[in-house]
């Protein structure tokens, strides 16, 4: 129980610096299964690294005010915080439209209303159009998707620097 209680501080102590290392390596694993394993993003991917961005830049800020100026190193905190939160929500509702949960955007899910076109007018269609559906899953690990993994790894962060937030404001 006391190594436990070890890691957990060790965690929270430095929740930052790991945060902003796990954006660069799920940024760095999307590009990766992107133009190493051929997987194409679709419209729902795009938000989800944007959110990824904002965290490595705000944090990357963050570490650098920490011991030159608080109050700008909090406001970069809050930001990082924000960018998860951002993170969390994007993969929450992608991963949402994978499992069937809600319907996804009209720009990546097939519609009932898509059915009624001919055969000449969808095969055309398909000819002129690259189309990366949002509500298949492409690839996934014990059952969930990289959106999964996304939402999972991101609302850990976003608790865990939400609680660091709070104990920084308390002081």
């Amino acid at each position: 129980m006391e190594n436990i209680k070890k890691i957990y501080g060790f965690i929270f102590d430095n929740i930052l610096i790991l945060s902003w290392i796990a954006s660069i390596l799920m940024l760095s694993g999307a590009y990766g299964f992107e133009y190493i394993g051929g997987l194409v993003p679709c419209d729902l991917c795009w938000p989800q690294r944007y959110a990824h961005m904002a965290v490595i830049v705000f944090g990357a800020f963050a570490l650098y005010f920490k011991k030159l100026n608080p109050i700008k190193w909090q406001r970069f905190k809050v930001l990082t915080c924000v960018s998860w939160a951002v993170s969390v929500g994007y993969s929450g509702y992608h991963a949402g439209v994978e499992q069937k949960w809600w319907e996804g955007p009209d720009s990546c899910t097939m519609q009932a209303s898509d059915m009624g076109l001919t055969f000449e007018s969808f095969q055309r269609s398909l000819e002129n159009t690259t189309f990366i559906r949002c509500d298949e899953i492409p690839w996934e690990m014990f059952g969930i998707s990289m959106a999964g993994y996304n939402f999972l790894i991101s609302l850990g962060c976003f608790i865990m620097l939400s609680l660091s937030l709070r104990k920084d404001l308390a002081k």
